[in-house]
């Protein structure tokens, strides 16, 4: 938002001649490099001494940062150990930058037209200092720019057929697109840059009028929606409840809804069904399990059906497959069969996912969180256009 380009993020142990060559790298390409942690009081934490040596000057003992330590510790009700005096160390080329929540003062050093800006590494005390100390003053020395970034998440689409369908955009003069795999789809990322917010705006809308035009119903989402959020406004929306039996994702489906504030308006409840007797036990007809075996269309179906009925729900979610690593009845690991029900009948959803165990269980869960989502808009009879993602 700053108008800020990232150009790297580099990662390097606590070694102080890795952390010097990861410095000179960052400082030669860029005009700041910002920097996370290594500002405590251990032999490991050596963020100070790599900067000082990177440029070339001596560390000293700044007496008023020793002194605001000094008082923090105070009023802990605690004295503080000889080992903290470091965190109290400058070099002629920074500022001490203020932590209002840890010890750990952060640096602020300008040198032949550089800037490196370092700052704790725990979120608890990094997010403060970044917020109050260091983004107001970056605002004031950068040149007044916007750059606005969207990401759209879509669904149904590998990488290389997304890439084919939206290839024309790649090469657009005012928009960077790029793609990313995520757990709930790939997403298309879409940034502009601008003197400010309005301008920039300008630049987007006819990017993003062009990809929703392109992928259609392949678009869920944009920027922070999630879509266990999205199914359950829509399930609020509808005033309608949902219940769930899930055998393969071992609860994960369940699990997943239930991160949003406020589902208990319209979850019913869950339960995991691991075993065919279990799923018999809660209403499962052993004639489909016998006829076509659990890892089928016909009981995902069923077990929809049935965990609607038995908890009294609007609509029903079953989940039965082979999560892996080895195939089940004769069915590849990574065969997954979801079932949904309503009032109107039983839908089912086949597909065959890469065989890592977790990774079976974390697609499945979202591919039945992205049926329920369709299941609903289609039962408001919504347009694309009406649709949340849009």
């Amino acid at each position: 938002p700053m108008g800020i380009e990232l150009q790297r993020i580099s990662q390097a142990k606590d070694d102080i001649d890795m952390l010097v060559e990861a410095l000179q790298q960052a400082s030669q390409r860029s005009d700041l490099v910002l920097t996370t942690g290594g500002l405590g009081p251990t032999d490991d934490d050596l963020t100070r001494e790599a900067i000082a040596q990177l440029v070339g000057e001596t560390l000293y003992v700044d007496p008023q940062s020793l002194d605001h330590l000094k008082e923090t510790f105070r009023q802990r009700g605690a004295s503080m150990p000889n080992a903290n005096v470091k965190q109290a160390n400058l070099i002629p080329s920074a500022r001490s930058v203020l932590n209002s929540v840890g010890t750990a003062p952060g640096w602020w050093m300008e040198k032949d037209g550089k800037i490196i800006v370092a700052m704790p590494g725990p979120p608890g005390e990094l997010h403060p200092m970044w917020e109050v100390e260091v983004q107001p003053q970056l605002r004031r020395i950068v040149p007044e720019a916007v750059i606005l970034t969207r990401s759209f998440k879509t669904h149904g689409l590998g990488e290389s057929a997304l890439n084919e369908l939206i290839a024309p955009l790649f090469h657009l003069p005012d928009a960077t697109l790029g793609m990313y795999a995520q757990a709930q789809g790939v997403q298309v990322r879409v940034r502009v840059k601008a003197q400010n917010n309005e301008e920039a705006q300008k630049l987007l809308s006819p990017v993003e009028a062009e990809l929703r035009r392109l992928l259609g119903d392949h678009i869920w989402g944009v920027d922070d929606q999630v879509l266990e959020e999205q199914v359950g406004e829509e399930l609020r929306q509808q005033g309608l409840t949902l219940a769930i039996m899930e055998s393969c994702t071992g609860g994960l489906l369940a699990h997943t809804i239930t991160q949003v504030p406020g589902s208990s308006q319209y979850f019913k409840g869950a339960v995991v069904a691991y075993t065919n007797e279990m799923k018999m036990a809660w209403g499962v007809d052993p004639a489909l399990i016998r006829d076509y075996g659990v890892v089928s269309p016909q009981v995902a179906q069923d077990m929809a059906r049935a965990a609607k009925d038995r908890m009294g729900a609007d609509l029903g979610v079953g989940i039965t497959g082979a999560a892996g690593p080895g195939e089940l009845e004769g069915n590849p690991a990574g065969t997954i069969h979801i079932g949904l029900a309503h009032a109107g009948g039983t839908l089912h959803f086949s597909r065959r996912y890469p065989s890592q165990r977790a990774l079976v269980k974390q697609r499945a869960t979202m591919q039945a969180l992205i049926e329920l989502w369709n299941l609903l808009n289609q039962m408001n009879g919504k347009s694309d256009e009406e649709k949340p993602s849009a």
